[in-house]
């Protein structure tokens, strides 16, 4: 039951949203909760409704600045300046009441400014608290305001502004879903370690078994999808200590962020776990392409690369011999600075799907080339073993089960 013992930190501009924003908090406590609310706001385009709990001078005093200079911003167009002060004054706030007890669910609202503040101050908060957006912009590509958070987007069909039929109804349904996620129950964190791996549909085959083989063995697995932001999402957990463990089946974020394609997830990919020290086995999962959303975006010299179309909006370029040179010396690069036990399995005989269902996709030649940089750039230390088989084949699942068993401290007799 809803007690007031649980919280919902309110954040949102209280001189643009200050009606709004007192519809919610009184819909929320008149559901037994309690409200802590936060204005990050100027002041400077129109009046408090209410007087919220933590005001924008305080918010910017957490900050280390002050109004003045937030004022002084705005009077030379500097809303970036001043959205990185209320942001980073907020951030602090929430933090503070979460670690404190004080913080079970945080809901915000607004525009375009308002959307880039309430999700920036939600992904500076860890994952599994309760976050709701109510945004103008909702049904936009949301890629990078929700970033690898557990935000939920709510649209709010209508502009945020004023109380009616329309608005009413959206602020109570955001409202109603911070607190149905706060009301419901915790999750009871489990005692067995918890491994994250990676995946494409070309591994998904691969994954599944391995995860089956070490689930029997008391290990429980978080699947992560390889599409620029499920392998973001698993490193900021790794980071958190929640994943203890990796299986980097499908590691091809790594090449799209070196050609600037679709499922990019930035320069530090695959090597938080290695600077964690937390046990890694990495396979070359579906290192043999590279992934473009449209063909305009393909550069130049991938011109003339055999593409397999994937669905209307994934075109797959097959990666050629200097392609996977290069590829090899960026993965041992980023392998190589691993802290702790770290081993790489190749399957000679195919890294993907598409290999099997495609034979223009085949091409020996480019994934020797990937296979002959690694042995030759991977530092002593780092276990590399090869298998001639496909990444697919049962034989490499349970090796690769084996070798993370082994890697994670286990031993089988």
């Amino acid at each position: 039951m809803p007690t007031k013992d649980k919280t919902i930190v309110l954040v949102s501009t209280f001189d643009t949203k200050g009606q709004e924003c007192l519809y919610i908090n009184n819909l929320i406590t008149e559901n037994g909760f309690g409200v802590t609310t936060i204005d990050v706001g100027t002041g400077v385009r129109g009046k408090l409704v209410f007087k919220p709990d933590y005001s924008r001078e305080e918010v910017v005093k957490n900050a280390g600045s002050s109004m003045d200079e937030v004022l002084e911003l705005g009077k030379v167009g500097k809303e970036m300046g001043i959205m990185d002060i209320m942001t980073r004054g907020a951030i602090k706030i929430c933090q503070q009441l979460h670690q404190s007890g004080k913080l079970d669910g945080v809901i915000s609202l607004g525009g375009t400014m308002g959307t880039n503040l309430g999700t920036t101050i939600m992904r500076a908060l860890p994952f599994g608290i309760p976050k709701v957006m109510l945004s103008t912009i909702a049904a936009s590509n949301m890629r990078s305001f929700v970033g690898t958070s557990d935000i939920i987007m709510v649209p709010s069909v209508a502009d945020i502004i004023g109380l009616n039929n329309i608005t009413k109804t959206v602020l109570t349904r955001a409202a109603g879903a911070v607190m149905g996620m706060a009301a419901a129950s915790e999750i009871t964190a489990s005692a067995n370690p918890l491994i994250g791996t990676t995946t494409l549909g070309g591994t998904q085959v691969c994954v599944d078994r391995v995860a089956k083989k070490l689930g029997e063995k008391g290990y429980e697995f978080v699947v992560f999808h390889a599409n620029g932001i499920g392998g973001k999402s698993m490193e900021e957990l790794i980071e958190q200590s929640i994943i203890k463990g990796v299986f980097d089946a499908s590691p091809n974020e790594v090449v799209d962020h070196l050609y600037g394609a679709w499922s990019d997830a930035g320069p530090t990919r695959l090597e938080v776990a290695g600077l964690k020290g937390i046990p890694q086995l990495v396979a070359a999962g579906n290192l043999d392409h590279i992934i473009y959303d449209s063909p305009d975006k393909i550069p130049e010299r991938f011109k003339k690369h055999y593409v397999h179309r994937h669905g209307p909006s994934i075109f797959t370029l097959r990666t050629q011999k200097k392609d996977m040179e290069e590829i090899g010396k960026v993965v041992a690069e980023k392998l190589n600075k691993a802290k702790g036990p770290t081993a790489v399995l190749l399957s000679l005989k195919g890294i993907s799907v598409l290999d099997l269902v495609d034979t223009n996709f085949v091409d020996h030649e480019a994934n020797y080339a990937l296979f002959q940089t690694l042995k030759e750039n991977l530092r002593p230390g780092i276990e590399i073993k090869e298998m001639d088989v496909h990444i697919n084949d049962e034989a490499f699942s349970d090796e690769a089960a084996k070798m993370m068993y082994k890697l994670m401290g286990g031993n089988d007799t």
